[in-house]
């Protein structure tokens, strides 16, 4: 909270220094009492927003504390125990610092006496491969690959966020779909996994095309998300796939277009996918644990989701403002840029689960996706073997 009033304190004071002359008089045209109520107008309601927030996050709280209490009230964990250590590595994500400034977080640890050591990585399929972390959040085409390329044995429980890295272009350019791209065309990408997990999937389903990092019909470059959108307007390559939030002042611009008639990943899967369930599909952020971990620690586990259904609750109530709050993970600046950065998000769009928790049918149904991936190139990154051994997922109750 001492983060809220800051910025709270800071919203009074751009309001106060604007009602004044340049200089910083109060003469003239400086502050009337009018420009005064309304800075303190503006201040009041900040305020009130901040302690709703609160309150939603008390009262949240105070749901996992009722949640975590056995039949007979006693705590989950015994108070005397030391505090259990979770290892998680994430990728930068707004609603973890909006947990973690409300305080949330704090009094979710204290409430399950519990600590979360995080690391932040774009990259949590190389941190993890690399033995480090309890948890990591991975998309649901990593999984496999990961089993069948390393001897770790992972265990899925529960969802965070779909697959969202759509395709793009430079406004005017005349490709709708990849099959447009002429051949051999430099291609920006992030990763040779993750979302290009999914594109070289749709690729050969929607267009048998072969797209893959180190070979097939383009060449993909591999750079950081939020170097691309510069890669794709200065021409280093043809078109680029790259998370919205970090092309969101290029797409409001007009600089940059998505093709596929807008659609994300998640959205456009739906065109070959053989699911029709109802329920959006391939996950970018799934969260998985080593076995060995998870095995010896269910309680701890079902703690960590009960945590992040928080986390999606406080993002429902409260969009606008952890937008606004955390500009740097949206790569927006200007009033005008969140304004559309939030807005995109809203509906249809929003690439956020409604809920953490799996259930079988679900699962069943996102796993799927794991078929293509057998008929990809023998040297495709993302290639399953035939009869590969599907990776464990399990549903906890909430």
């Amino acid at each position: 909270m001492r983060r809220m009033r800051w910025l709270i304190l800071l919203a009074m004071l751009t309001l106060l220094a604007a009602a004044c002359g340049s200089d910083g008089s109060t003469d003239g045209e400086g502050v009337t009492q009018e420009d005064l109520q309304e800075a303190i107008d503006a201040a009041n309601q900040a305020q009130e927003d901040a302690a709703a927030a609160q309150a939603a996050a008390d009262q949240a709280i105070q749901d996992a504390q009722d949640a975590a209490a056995d039949s007979g009230g006693e705590p989950a964990v015994p108070e005397d125990q030391p505090a259990s250590i979770i290892r998680f590595s994430f990728a930068p994500d707004p609603v973890w610092d909006y947990l973690t400034d409300t305080g949330t977080l704090a009094a979710w640890e204290e409430a399950n006496n519990i600590r979360i050591v995080t690391s932040t990585t774009w990259d949590e399929f190389t941190y993890f491969a690399g033995g480090h972390g309890d948890i990591v959040s991975m998309g649901t085409q990593e999984i496999p690959v990961l089993e069948a390329t390393t001897s770790i044995e992972t265990v899925t429980f529960g969802k965070y966020n779909f697959q969202r890295s759509p395709m793009m272009k430079r406004a005017g350019d005349p490709y709708e779909t990849l099959a447009d791209v002429p051949l051999g065309s430099n291609i920006c990408v992030s990763s040779p996994v993750s979302n290009t997990g999914f594109w070289t999937v749709a690729a050969q389903q929607l267009h048998d095309l072969d797209y893959r990092v180190g070979g097939g019909d383009f060449n993909l470059l591999v750079n950081d998300h939020f170097v691309n959108p510069g890669n794709l307007l200065r021409g280093d390559c043809e078109v680029a796939v790259i998370i919205p939030e970090a092309a969101a002042p290029q797409l409001r611009s007009g600089e940059i277009e998505l093709m596929y008639d807008g659609q994300m990943p998640f959205q456009l899967y739906n065109q070959f996918s053989p699911i029709d369930d109802g329920e959006n599909h391939v996950m970018s952020n799934l969260f998985t644990a080593t076995a060995g971990w998870y095995e010896e620690h269910a309680a701890e586990a079902q703690a960590f989701l009960e945590l992040w259904q928080i986390g999606i609750e406080l993002w429902d109530a409260n969009t606008a403002e952890i937008v606004s709050i955390y500009p740097q993970h949206f790569s927006v600046e200007s009033e005008e840029d969140i304004a559309w950065m939030t807005e995109f998000m809203q509906g249809a769009n929003d690439w956020f689960v409604e809920s953490v928790y799996l259930d079988d049918a679900w699962i069943e149904n996102e796993r799927a996706i794991w078929d293509f991936m057998t008929g990809l190139h023998p040297e495709n990154p993302n290639v399953l073997p035939e009869g590969f051994t599907q990776p464990r997922f399990e549903a906890i109750a909430p």
